[in-house]
């Protein structure tokens, strides 16, 4: 069976920056320098504005600083960039260019983290996590469960398991990622603090709600 960073990379090379990216003749650009502060107010939803030299994007108006800036290496990502690497790269910077073939093809920005796509990533990624946690325990085992949960949570459990009848296999089926994580934790299997432990479980939730924005806008 594939180990929790085998999948993990696999998964984060699945899906890509040129699956959500905004391809370079779609976007709202402008013609020159001076044409650039009427096309940013008219249109008030974009915080940048290319501005095409030609057939190619060579600089970007700010609307917040009202300044021309050059494209820069440092504005730039490679169309293969994992859609993982592009959450710490908006750690960084608010937008991205997209490079292929040594073109500027598209554009992305923070507001993309909402996009479906990263949130069916997000979804994949940690079902494939809570999967290969619950296979380094005995979490099948009634004790086990008993002894490592929390008391209130470990009657929580068993009682969703009883209601069920026989919808439930057994009580593994009723954890949820964030029990997972303890009881590795407890069976000394993997190292993670109780912070992240919640903030994954709260990326779960996210994912699986429709209306649920994994960022703000």
């Amino acid at each position: 069976m594939a180990t929790l960073d085998e999948t993990l990379a696999r998964l984060a090379g699945t899906f890509t920056v040129r699956d959500i990216m905004i391809p370079s003749a779609d976007l709202v650009c402008a013609a020159s320098d001076l044409q650039a502060p009427d096309v940013s107010q008219r249109n008030s939803d974009f915080n940048v504005i290319p501005i095409r030299e030609g057939q190619k994007l060579i600089k970007y108006f700010l609307r917040d600083s009202r300044a021309v800036q050059r494209i820069e290496l440092t504005d730039v990502i490679a169309d293969g960039t994992s859609l993982l690497d592009l959450v710490e790269v908006f750690e960084q910077h608010e937008f991205a260019f997209v490079l292929t073939h040594r073109q500027i093809a598209g554009y992305v920005h923070f507001s993309d983290l909402n996009h479906p796509l990263i949130k069916l990533m997000y979804y994949v990624i940690l079902e494939a996590v809570e999967r290969c946690v619950l296979s380094l325990i005995p979490s099948e085992d009634p004790a086990f469960l008993q002894r490592h949960l929390p008391r209130g949570r470990f009657e929580q459990i068993r009682a969703q398991y009883r209601r069920s009848g026989n919808a439930g296999r057994n009580l593994a089926s009723y954890l949820n990622i964030a029990d997972s994580l303890l009881l590795a934790v407890e069976a000394q299997e993997i190292e993670i603090g109780p912070a992240s432990i919640k903030a994954l479980k709260e990326a779960q939730r996210r994912t699986s709600w429709p209306g649920e924005k994994m960022s703000a806008s």
